[in-house]
């Protein structure tokens, strides 16, 4: 006869139920790890946009939480961000981009946004942290620093599970 035995397609079950437990750690980290990398490259990419946009309209541009997607909210939660400039043609502010922060990740940054003047400059130098309340990965902070000049770095930080 050909085919498997039963002992066979029990020891078959198991050494794949023992690969899958041993796998499903390492694909959670692997998961918020890139969660967290495109969510903080998503954002650099909008400070990126926003500053370009300050200079090519020649008029300040801000990057800021939103409650509506619509308008700045003042305070520190960005679950919701927009990219608002004043527009060409009068001067009424329109919002140029807006994102949602995706659910279980939370980012942190100063309360008036970040403003970027017609020059792509800002005041001072102003951090956004993206993180996950979670220590799977331990680097669970991902911090975009943007400096006067409007450059824009990244870098990761371990928050030992917790969020600021």
């Amino acid at each position: 006869m050909r085919g498997f035995t039963l002992i066979e397609l029990m020891v078959t079950i198991a050494v794949v139920a023992l690969l899958a437990a041993v796998a499903a750690p390492a694909m959670v980290t692997l998961m918020n790890s890139n969660r967290l990398s495109s969510t903080a490259g998503e954002l650099t990419a909008a400070l990126q946009l926003a500053r370009a946009e300050a200079v090519r309209r020649s008029a300040p541009v801000t990057v800021c939480g939103s409650a509506d997607g619509l308008a700045c909210t003042n305070g520190a939660n960005w679950a919701n961000w927009i990219i608002a400039g004043q527009n060409n043609q009068d001067a009424a502010i329109e919002v140029v981009r807006s994102g949602t922060l995706p659910n279980g990740l939370q980012i942190s940054g100063p309360a008036a946004g970040i403003r970027f003047n017609s020059a792509g400059l800002i005041a001072a130098q102003q951090n956004l942290t993206v993180c996950i309340p979670t220590d799977e990965p331990a680097d669970n902070q991902r911090v975009i620093t943007v400096l006067v000049s409007g450059a824009v770095l990244g870098g990761r930080n371990n928050g030992g599970g917790a969020c600021p």
